[in-house]
């Protein structure tokens, strides 16, 4: 007889590893030793000490996301990322701190830029993926639209969030 796993109950720790759906970007934070790994290329984990942020992140998600909003936060997140929007002063400090921590990070064959990409943009992937968890079933109205971004925006930590037309969050929004 196999043993299905339960997600665990609000009132049970949740385990200090994460392990997303096979096809999404591997992101662990051991909460713990204060480490995280989200690359292969990595030949040790990183000293997250510098970010108390990726923790926080971790220790206050009450549910792990769903595998669709989490597919869909962290395209968005890398998008964001890759294209220098919204969050772009944060994740540059916050890349510069993880790199000043671990001066033992590869710089060749990719930067830490790209490897470690995942990491910089953790908390706001979890936010956003617990955001769009919430999304019902049916698509918004233009005004239940602006009350989520402005909802998100708050989230984020952000004065206003305004997603262009092509902006995969705007899509998420629209093509439900």
């Amino acid at each position: 007889m196999h043993r299905l796993h339960h997600p665990p109950q609000p009132h049970q720790a949740v385990p200090a590893w994460i392990h997303p759906a096979p096809d999404l970007p591997r992101t662990i934070v051991c909460t713990r030793h204060q480490q995280a790994s989200s690359d292969p290329r990595h030949p040790t984990p990183l000293d997250i000490r510098s970010l108390p942020e990726l923790t926080h992140a971790r220790l206050t998600t009450r549910r792990p996301p769903t595998a669709s909003s989490l597919s869909w936060a962290s395209t968005i997140t890398t998008r964001w990322y890759d294209h220098h929007q919204h969050l772009h002063e944060r994740w540059h400090t916050r890349l510069h701190r993880l790199t000043a921590a671990n001066p033992h990070i590869p710089l060749h064959p990719a930067s830490p830029a790209l490897t470690c990409r995942n990491l910089i943009t953790y908390p706001e992937t979890l936010t956003l993926a617990a955001a769009l968890d919430r999304l019902p079933p049916h698509p918004l109205t233009r005004t239940q639209q602006t009350a989520f971004l402005r909802q998100l925006a708050s989230r984020l930590q952000l004065p206003r969030l305004a997603p262009a037309d092509h902006d995969l969050l705007w899509q998420r929004l629209t093509t439900r």
